[in-house]
């Protein structure tokens, strides 16, 4: 185990050796930490469409924006993952100027289209790009300082967030402006920076997945058809907080707009402090148990919502804060985790259109996962967190049988190679 001053200076040499690099995923991050903890919490504000209809706009668009995930893979296999993270931006800037003059439905869905068509792109190309970077080095390492990186910047822009709407509901809009800013100076810097030169993964004699390279060999493995089953689980997990979270403590529990981007610094922030720690320490434990863990804690944060009364004043801002702490736990223990898997998983030959395929599974997940809104209008609104808790303990049973079929050097990471 490496001392402190050592860390500090692994650190700060990662941060020069990419420096542009971080510069263009803190400026992208911050633009999205202003906008992405108000989410569908946004066009209720701005709007005069109904909360269930923009529940329906948002699953519809989500899932016509689905096969952007799938072209995403088909991109980055073929010209690289740096080329779909430049795309996934300019796409995002598209989407968040039509959020300033959504006025209608057509409107509404247009732009719920755009910025989830980026986000499928973004979830494509984003692991890939990691790979790409690490260049043969530790591939958790890299993502976990990255992760931190984009945690520190998307909870200071949930920190704006908040302080320009305790300042009332006008800032809304220039927290998008800000985001379209921020989206294509991103895509400029993305553009001009260069990543490592992708490898192949080491292989084994014993290790089928690294013969072929074939798409039917892919869709053949069950650890592969069962990490696509478990991103589809987990999916909702990536819009509880942003969704069903802060439309629960907004519009049912009267809290002010600004509870979103709270509780979203809150997990962001503990997220970019302990991070690349958290990664340290669990090395050499199971990949299959950190993943499974992540989903259950996920779980365990909706459970109460089935008998819990409305909540309000001190004690319901006390809730918001435990909520994001077990939040910011799960995933810091499974992120890091999930995206190493699904990158070594595959064959080098299909590791990009593996990779859509997964990230679109989740994002099928989350596209479905609005439609569940309407129970919050309901008789039975505590359905909604019932189906939260079977959804998350299935992802966890789903990514631990995934993982447990892989080969040893993918069910683990090296402690000698996070520690060095």
């Amino acid at each position: 185990m490496l001392f402190a001053p050592a860390r500090l200076r692994a650190s700060l040499s990662t941060l020069r050796d990419h420096r542009f690099v971080t510069f263009a995923v803190l400026t992208d991050t911050i633009g999205a930490g202003l906008t992405l903890p108000l989410s569908i919490v946004y066009f209720t504000l701005t709007t005069d469409v109904p909360l269930a209809l923009i529940g329906v706009l948002s699953t519809v668009g989500s899932l016509i924006a689905l096969p952007i995930g799938l072209v995403g893979g088909v991109l980055t296999d073929r010209f690289g993952a740096k080329a779909s993270m430049i795309l996934n931006n300019l796409l995002s800037a598209a989407g968040f100027t039509l959020y300033l003059v959504a006025h209608d439905p057509a409107t509404v869905f247009a732009a719920i289209f755009l910025a989830n068509a980026s986000e499928r792109l973004y979830w494509t190309s984003w692991t890939a790009y990691v790979h790409d970077l690490a260049d043969g080095r530790p591939f958790e390492r890299w993502f976990a300082f990255l992760e931190a990186t984009k945690a520190a910047a998307l909870g200071a822009g949930a920190v704006v967030a908040a302080v320009t709407l305790a300042q009332g509901q006008e800032g809304l809009r220039w927290l998008v402006l800000a985001n379209v800013v921020t989206s294509v100076v991103a895509a400029v810097v993305f553009a001009t920076q260069r990543t490592g030169t992708r490898r192949a993964a080491p292989t084994g004699p014993a290790d089928r997945r690294d013969t072929g390279g074939s798409l039917r060999a892919f869709a053949a493995d069950r650890s592969m058809r069962l990490i696509t089953l478990g991103q589809f689980l987990v999916g909702p997990a990536m819009v509880l907080p942003n969704v069903a979270l802060s439309v629960l403590f907004v519009e049912r529990w009267g809290m002010p707009p600004a509870v979103a981007p709270v509780q979203f610094a809150v997990a962001t922030g503990l997220c970019a402090v302990l991070q690349t720690t958290v990664t340290r320490r669990v090395a050499g434990i199971r990949r299959s148990r950190l993943i499974g863990t992540g989903a259950l804690l996920t779980a365990a944060t909706a459970a109460p919502l089935v008998f819990l009364p409305p909540l309000h004043g001190v004690v319901a801002w006390v809730y918001v804060g435990a909520t994001a702490v077990v939040l910011a736990v799960a995933d810091m223990l499974s992120l890091s985790a999930a995206n190493a898997v699904m990158a070594e998983a595959p064959h080098p030959r299909v590791r990009g259109r593996a990779i859509g395929l997964f990230q679109t599974a989740g994002s099928v997940g989350m596209a479905l996962f609005p439609l569940t809104l309407g129970l919050l209008d309901s008789r039975f609104p505590w359905v909604l967190w019932v189906v939260c808790v079977v959804v998350f303990a299935a992802a966890a049973w789903a990514w631990r049988a995934a993982v447990d079929g892989l080969p040893d050097r993918v069910q683990i990471a090296s402690v000698a190679d996070l520690e060095a």
